[in-house]
Parts: C-alpha cells; structure tokens; sequence
C-alpha cells in the first residue's frame, strides 16, 4: 500500500509541477500579452538565450522540475526555430550532467533521486542496456523521461559516446514536439 502511493507521488509531484508551471506560463501570457513577455526577454539581449539553456538544464538536473513546460516556453518567448535549438542544447547538457554525476557519485546519490524501489527497476532496465542492442533500446525509451534515463545510464558501463548519440537523437524529438507542437498550442489558447 505504502509503494503504490509513493510510486504514485513519484509520478504526480513532477506532473503537478509541469501543469502549475504551464498555467502560470498561460496566465503570465494572457495577462502581460505575448509581445510584451517576448520584448521582455529580448531586453536580456543575448544573455537571454544563455540563461534559459541553464534554466533547461537545471529542470532535468533537479527532480520534480520538468523541462516540458520549460521547452514550450521557449517556442512561445523566442521563437520556434530559435526555441527548438535551445531546448536542444539545454536538453543535451541536463542529460550530460545527469550522466556525469551518476557515473562519479554512484548509487548512493540515485537511492537519493529515485528512491529504493524505482533503484532496483532501474538495475534490472539497465541489465538491458548491456546487451548489443543497448543503444538502441536507449533511443527508444530516453522520450519517455531523459532526466531519469541520464541518471540510470550513468551507473552502467556504456560509454558516453553512445549514450551521447542516444541524448541526441532524444532531444532533437523532444525539443522539436514542445518547441513547434507545444508553443503552438500554448499561443492556440491565447
């Protein structure tokens, strides 16, 4: 009983915060206009940019941020095209440092993100990446939740090159799904 509500906060924290995020995007939006909120980021000139790749990076580092709301945003504030890339980099470098930090600080700090239970799910999924068709299987399931997948890979034996090329792949379909789908909904309900 205790398990199926903590895997069920697991899963709830992350989506209360992405949709509290979203609103708030939508309100902000629809109160201060769209043009308004863009001239204001543009006011930051090119430090904008940099800052909102950091702001990317920071929401799949810190668990129960989520970069989804984050990534439509950036359709919404600087454009599709501009948006898109800057998901992209802020989505390869969450995911680099995620990797990084497993790899160095070991099980003791995944126990501390993802909890004993979700541990053990991950040790039998990353028996999988082991086999040869590990960069594959890494491919497929990275859209699911790259923050989390970073972490796991990052206590495996797979080499940062391919799991690079997988983080890739990854984020050049999720940028572009929140980039043009996301924002053109977000502006859609303007």
């Amino acid at each position: 009983m205790m398990r199926s509500a903590l895997k069920r906060s697991n899963v709830l924290i992350p989506l209360m915060v992405a949709i509290a995020f979203a609103v708030a995007l939508w309100g902000l939006t629809r109160s201060v206009g769209l043009e308004n909120l863009q001239a204001q980021v543009q006011r930051f000139g090119p430090w904008s940019p940099i800052l909102f790749v950091v702001v990317c990076a920071l929401s799949m580092i810190l668990a129960p941020l989520s970069a989804g709301s984050v990534f439509v945003a950036s359709g919404v504030l600087f454009g599709q095209v501009v948006g898109f890339w800057l998901c992209f980099l802020g989505s390869l470098l969450g995911c680099s440092i995620n990797f990084w930090l497993s790899r160095k600080l070991g099980r003791k700090m995944a126990l501390r993100i993802v909890g004993r239970s979700s541990l053990r799910a991950l040790d039998r999924w990353t028996r999988r990446l082991q086999s040869q068709r590990g960069l594959l299987f890494m491919i497929l399931v990275m859209p699911l939740s790259q923050d989390l997948v970073s972490y796991a890979v990052g206590l495996t034996q797979v080499k940062f090159m391919n799991f690079l090329v997988a983080a890739t792949i990854s984020a050049i379909a999720i940028a572009a799904t929140y980039a043009f789908l996301g924002s053109s909904l977000l502006e859609a309900l303007l």
